[in-house]
């Protein structure tokens, strides 16, 4: 085995010190030293240790260690004071800083022969119990940094990573300990060679290896936890933790760093987050200069949901003047923590660091991974594709099978993004071939989920429905709780827009499990806010409250920033609903500002229709128009066709209701509905066709669309909105003068829209019955309910219903009914509700009246057969 540094050659079998000027003269117990610490490089190596595996622990004092590092540096020209080579840490150790490289020797493995025979091809059971046969000595190095990748992004190598969506650094030691490797030749050889190929994303590969080196050597802790390594980046997470448990129990008479990390490793794969910490921390605090342990310690703090304490550890190794600090991986890690809360841009940035930082391809390449899904998760398709083809280009210098599945993946699904659902299932079901092949069992699960995830956009729900319960299955005997969250969310929408809303909450709720026993804050706060919603779509307000507070909660402690922002905006629609406008309006707002910081665009979006909505209900109609028009235009501009069409339907009504028909009916055209299009968004644009085509007389048309929209959401379990639709159709029985039955169904809506709390459909179908009562003749009656919507109305603020009710109580007047009805046009009017001022006038006598009715007609609004007390 021969080393290099800088101008340095150690060849380990000879026992020669190479420099510029040829052979250095050394002791032969100095030149051990330096192999040593070659074999450690980068790790701090206490002077017990030295003796132990040096020495021997001869009857010798630690003077002789001293003495071996004087003469080392001599050699090497170093200096304890300014240390190029050997660092000394006072009472502590030795650390060699330098990187060395390999260098292999007949393109073999270094310094060893590669065994062959039958018994590498026999499958080693995952161990039930192990034994601890005493001391052992600890060998090989850190140097393992230049031949081993991590197989990371969707495939992601143990659960020491993010519960977001990671990436790490691709020259990280793979290694759960530096301790404990095997010691028999063949043994080793066969580690080496394992190492190899899950640095390659081989998994099957490196699995036989590592199986080979444990049938020479059974007792080597580094080749079990490797094995474990192995089996939980493929997604087996039972054989995995049986196999660390072994690999921690053979560690006993290891260092103590060794019995940390495996203790860290063991506790990750379980979930015990508390424990993992801890221990890492106690490795961190061991030697704080360990930079591996301060990584996996930071990785541990993020899928804790700690990014406070993350941000803060991350800041403290930034600041380590050692030359081998790995500035590449940090800014990976800076960019994970950006994506955690929320900031595609700062994502966007440090990958972009990371990837100038790299010293290597693969390093290019997970920077590139990591930058195109921050630009996927903004939105920016085209930066995404120029992304993935720099990712090519290196792929084809530096092939990787691992990194090039996850391409592969991206790729897909930025495929389904622009609507090219086809393909994309295609893609991945392809991926998911690939990735077996490979070994990656939750890689192939984590495509076969992306692919029911886009049968769902495709509007093919019941197959994504098989699709994820075969995964499940799948997931279940591998013991990976997270994993089966992950499924269990998708499940839970591909139910819902199923139709079959009990089934999605039962899923839901299972998914919530999951992330509880796997101590995912972040995934406990996205399923708590999945729950939300589906309450809230059920009619269930109070539940729906509850978990969304308790989301809140869970991204404020995490400093998950977008998912703070979210929960916000869900309660706001809540408060909305419930006549809290004030409430509503604050919590929007607060949620446009998390969104407006962390640059969350598709966000800002939403946030702008939600307030637009807002301020139509306030009688803020141009500001709601522009709001509207903002948001039409970022989601036109980033694909987003579901979001587009329900701007669409909102800003098409609210152009109806300033009597725009031209306008609403040229942006209504414009839209072109599929089948795969969601059930709420066809409603949605139906809806508002509808409501055009009735105020064009078109009454049989109108009758149309507002029962398509009624199956749809009945299909889609949103019951709440399918009684909106049963009140589009009240509102067109009693437009067509069928009072009698507009009464009635009034009536039965107007209970159950109160029962279920839904303060402004209350009122809505309030001013209808009342609307029914007074053209009846019934006008007493109507007066009494009038003075109940006015009582609703100050606790439950409308602008356009305040006006409707003033309207009726106009037109009901038996004395100033002229003067009234003129003030109501005239506040309509200066709003911007024209369709309503119209109708206002249009019910006065004389010239007004005319002209009202002229000019509803000039915008093709139809004026007769309408009963005078049904306003607009």
């Amino acid at each position: 085995m021969r080393y290099q540094f800088d101008h340095f050659i150690f060849d380990a079998h000879n026992a020669r010190l190479s420099g510029p000027e040829g052979e250095i003269a050394l002791r032969p117990i100095t030149l051990q030293v330096l192999q040593y610490l070659l074999e450690n490089a980068q790790r701090l190596v206490g002077h017990d240790e030295l003796l132990d595996n040096v020495w021997g622990r001869q009857a010798v004092s630690v003077g002789v260690v001293s003495q071996s590092i004087r003469e080392l540096r001599q050699a090497l020209g170093d200096s304890a004071r300014n240390s190029t080579f050997i660092e000394t840490k006072h009472k502590l150790g030795y650390r060699f800083l330098a990187l060395p490289q390999l260098i292999a020797e007949s393109g073999a493995l270094p310094g060893v022969s590669v065994a062959t025979g039958s018994q590498g091809s026999d499958r080693i059971a995952a161990p039930a119990v192990t034994v601890n046969d005493g001391k052992r000595r600890s060998t090989t190095a850190a140097l393992l940094a230049l031949f081993v990748l991590v197989a990371v992004g969707i495939g992601i190598w143990s659960q020491l990573r993010s519960a977001a969506d990671t990436l790490a650094n691709p020259w990280a030691a793979l290694e759960p300990t530096h301790a404990g490797r095997p010691q028999e030749p063949e043994a080793l050889a066969w580690y080496w060679q394992g190492l190899e190929a899950l640095r390659r994303g081989d998994l099957i590969g490196a699995r036989e290896k590592f199986e080979r080196a444990l049938r020479r050597e059974p007792t080597s802790a580094a080749a079990m936890a490797a094995l474990a390594e192995v089996c939980a980046q493929s997604g087996n997470f039972v054989e995995a933790r049986q196999w660390a448990k072994s690999a921690t129990e053979s560690a006993a008479a290891l260092p103590r760093s060794a019995q940390l990390r495996l203790e860290g490793f063991l506790a990750g794969l379980e979930y015990r987050r508390g424990d993992e910490i801890a221990a890492l921390q106690a490795l961190h605090k061991l030697d704080p200069g360990d930079t591996e342990a301060g990584f996996r310690l930071l990785d541990a703090l993020i899928a804790a949901g700690r990014q406070v304490d993350a941000e803060r550890l991350l800041g403290q190794i930034s600041k380590q003047p050692s030359p081998a600090l790995d500035r590449s991986r940090l800014a990976l890690v800076k960019s994970k923590i950006a994506g955690i809360r929320g900031d595609s841009r700062a994502r966007s940035e440090a990958a972009e660091q990371a990837f100038v930082l790299a010293d290597r391809d693969p390093e290019r390449i997970d920077a590139l991974l990591e930058l195109a899904s921050a630009q996927l998760l903004a939105g920016d398709k085209s930066a995404v594709q120029q992304t993935l083809d720099r990712t090519d280009a290196l792929l084809l210098i530096s092939p990787s099978p691992a990194a090039a599945l996850r391409r592969q993946l991206m790729a897909a699904t930025l495929q389904s993004e622009e609507g090219q659902f086809v393909e994309s299932i295609a893609a991945l079901h392809a991926t998911a071939r690939s990735a077996l092949a490979l070994g990656q069992l939750r890689l192939a699960a984590e495509a076969r989920r992306e692919a029911a995830f886009v049968m769902t956009s495709a509007g093919d729900h019941a197959k994504a429905v098989a699709e994820l319960e075969s995964v499940l299955d799948e997931q279940s005997r591998l013991g990976d709780p997270r994993a089966r969250a992950n499924t269990l969310d998708v499940l839970s929408i591909a139910q819902q827009r199923n139709g079959d809303l009990a089934a999605a909450e039962a899923s839901a709720k299972v998914a919530l499990q999951n992330y509880l026993d796997a101590s995912d804050l972040t995934g406990e706060a996205s399923a708590r806010n999945t729950l939300g919603m589906l309450h809230a779509r059920s009619g269930r307000p109070v539940d729906a409250q509850e978990q969304w507070e308790k989301a809140l909660a869970l991204f404020l402690s995490s400093g998950d920033r977008r998912g703070e922002a979210m929960a916000r905006s869900n309660l706001a629609i809540l408060y909305a609903r419930g006549g809290r406008v004030d409430a509503a309006r604050e919590a929007n707002e607060s949620a446009l500002a998390a969104f407006r910081e962390i640059n969350s665009t598709p966000d800002i979006a939403r946030l702008q229709f939600n307030l637009g909505v807002q301020d139509r209900r306030n009688g803020r109609i141009h500001d709601a128009e522009i709001r509207f028009r903002e948001a039409l235009d970022g989601f036109t501009l980033m694909g987003a066709e579901d979001f587009r069409l329900q701007v669409v339907a909102s800003l098409g009504e609210l152009l109806l209701l300033r009597a725009d028909l031209e306008g609403a009916a040229a942006l209504l055209s414009s839209v072109e509905l599929s089948e795969s299009a969601p059930a709420p968004r066809r409603a949605a644009i139906e809806t508002a066709r509808a409501r055009e085509a009735a105020l064009r007389g078109e009454n049989e048309t109108a009758n149309a669309g507002f029962r398509i929209a009624l199956q749809l959401r009945e299909q889609a379990g949103l019951g709440d909105w399918a009684r909106m639709s049963e009140l589009d159709l009240a509102e067109l029985a009693a437009r067509q003068g069928r009072l009698g039955a507009a009464e009635q169904s009034a009536r039965e809506l107007r209970r159950a829209m109160l029962k279920a709390n839904d303060a402004l459909a209350g009122l809505q179908v309030g001013v209808l019955l009342a609307g029914a009562l007074s053209a009846q003749g019934h006008v007493e009656q109507a007066g009494r309910l009038l003075d109940d919507l006015e009582k609703e109305l100050a606790n439950n603020p409308d602008t356009l219903q305040t006006l409707r009710v003033d309207l009726l109580r106009a037109s009901m007047r038996r004395s100033g009914k002229e003067p009234a009805l003129e003030h109501v046009a005239a506040r309509a009017r200066e709003i911007g509700f024209e369709l309503l001022a119209l109708r206002a006038e249009m019910l006065t006598d004389g010239s007004l009246a005319s002209n009202a009715r002229a000019e509803l007609g000039r915008r093709g609004v139809a004026i007769d057969g309408m009963p005078p007390p049904i306003p607009y």
